[in-house]
Formats: structure tokens, sequence, C-alpha cells
């Protein structure tokens, strides 16, 4: 299955990587092995996961996309990153011209280069632990009889364990994994064909990458702030009313249950999206 890949070895579990991607699946293959302790404990779910980083002549082959560069499982035990900074990413990165100066700046100064480009590989490189995210959903409610969750609340639950773990386990990276999500929301979404979350879940990635972007983006930024007002607690309630979810509820229950089973912080991204409010104040549902 994986000919022509070269084993990453001396890891909790299998990393396979192209020739020429070493030393980053190294760095990705030690952080994935950090990552799954860390849910693993925090969630008390255990995992089967192996990890591909791969260069573009192995994309196609593994993912079935010739779409090089976004991170993705393709299976529900295996991760798939790039092993190389991809064209794509630079198509995402907004114009400096377009942000707020003060938003401009931190961009650069967090993912600048030398030749003045802005490179957001290490944000892309913390997205392997979002997809170790869903393996735990994928295998966890494998267990289950259950309706398939609402696919934002998911992606939101990766994007919180993301989250956690950086705080918990790698705090330097946390400017990696904020500045770049901030910038994205920053230009608002008048120009994105798609901004509801029915549209989210009606088309999911068959939308413009920028717009499957914004939306993750959005995502990312929810995530802090449900970390910041209800820490690890509010991860391990999440992932429980994920894999536990019985019904096919509407809106406004659904809000209902993640204000009392959650933390309001996510009833919060239902109901106000896309302009998310996460005051004191209780919204009208």
């Amino acid at each position: 299955m994986h000919q022509d890949l070269i084993a990453i070895e001396g890891y909790d579990l299998p990393v396979f990587a192209s020739p020429g991607t070493e030393g980053r699946a190294q760095a990705i293959a030690a952080r994935c092995a950090d990552a799954q302790r860390f849910l693993r404990d925090a969630l008390g779910a255990e995992v089967a996961a192996r990890v591909l980083v791969l260069g573009p002549q192995h994309w196609q082959r593994f993912t079935g996309s010739p779409l090089f560069g976004i991170p993705q499982t393709v299976d529900a035990q295996t991760v798939v990153v790039a092993g190389e900074d991809a064209e794509l990413w630079t198509l995402i990165v907004p114009r400096p011209e377009a942000l707020p100066p003060a938003t401009a700046q931190a961009l650069r100064r967090v993912y600048g280069r030398s030749d003045g480009v802005v490179a957001i590989g290490a944000f892309m490189d913390l997205l392997a632990v979002h997809e170790l995210g869903h393996l735990f959903i994928d295998q966890t409610a494998g267990a289950f009889d259950v309706h398939r969750p609402r696919r934002w609340l998911v992606e939101l639950f990766c994007n919180l364990g993301l989250h956690a773990y950086v705080a918990a386990v790698e705090p330097g990276q946390i400017e990696h994994l904020t500045t770049f999500p901030q910038a994205i929301v920053a230009l608002g979404y008048a120009h994105l064909s798609h901004r509801q979350l029915a549209d989210f879940e009606r088309l999911y990635a068959d939308m413009t990458p920028p717009n499957f972007a914004w939306y993750q983006c959005q995502l990312h930024l929810a995530a802090h702030r449900i970390y910041d007002a209800g820490g690890l607690e509010a991860v391990q309630a999440l992932f429980r009313a994920i894999v536990q979810s019985q019904d096919n509820v509407s809106d406004a229950h659904l809000a209902l249950q993640l204000r009392d089973a959650v933390h309001p912080t996510v009833a919060r991204v239902l109901t106000t999206w896309p302009d998310l409010e996460f005051s004191e104040t209780w919204p009208n549902l």
C-alpha cells in the first residue's frame, strides 16, 4: 500500500513520507504522536491512526484529488498532509493591502519570509492535529448506531481539539494557529458565494478553496473563544455530544442542547452565524 514511501520510524503511530519530505515528516510525526496521546487522555478514547506526509508526486494516488496541499483524512484511520509548501496555500493568503494595517502587519510578522513571501506552512502543518480529531469522531461514533451530526459541528470539534492541544502542548505555536484565521475573517464575507451553515452542510468541500477556508477560519476563531471560556471540559463535552447524538433535530433544539450539555459559547456559533457573537448575553433562539 505504501510502496515508494519511506517509513518514518520511532513514533507511536505509523508514518510514511514521500522521498525528499523526511525532515518535515519527522516534525509532523512527533506532533501527531503527541496529539494522539493528548486527545486520547482528554477524551478517554483510543484510535488507530497512520499519517502520510506526501509530495505532489504521490498526492493524487493516495487522496484521489489532483489538488495538492489540503490536509485530509482518506479513510477512518489515515491522515494525509503535504510534505512541502503548496501553491494552493498562496492562493488563500489575503493580500496585505486588503487587510486592516494591524492585521497585515501581524500576518507578515508571523508567516513572512526573508524574501517577502507570506508562507503559511506553519499553520497548515498544525492541521494534522485537526485531522486526527476526525479519526476520534469516526472511530468512536462508528461504535454507535447514530445519525451523523452536522458537518460544521464536527469541524468545530476538530478545531477545538487542535486549539486545546496547541494551548497545552505547543503554546509557542498559538500565533501560527490563530493569525491566519484572523486575517481571513478580517476580510469579511461579502465577496463570498456561500456564507451560511446550511451552504456548508450542502456543499462542504465542493466550493472554492477560499470560500471553504473562510468557513474553517470562522470555526478556528470560534474554537479559540470556546476554549478560553470552557477549557478542556468544553472539548470533552462536545465530543460526547457528537458521538452520542441520536436524532436529526432542528437548529433551535440543537442550540439548546449545545448550550445545556456542552457550553453556551458552542451554541452561539449556531445562533449568531455568520456574525459570531460571544457576549455574555444569550441570543434569542
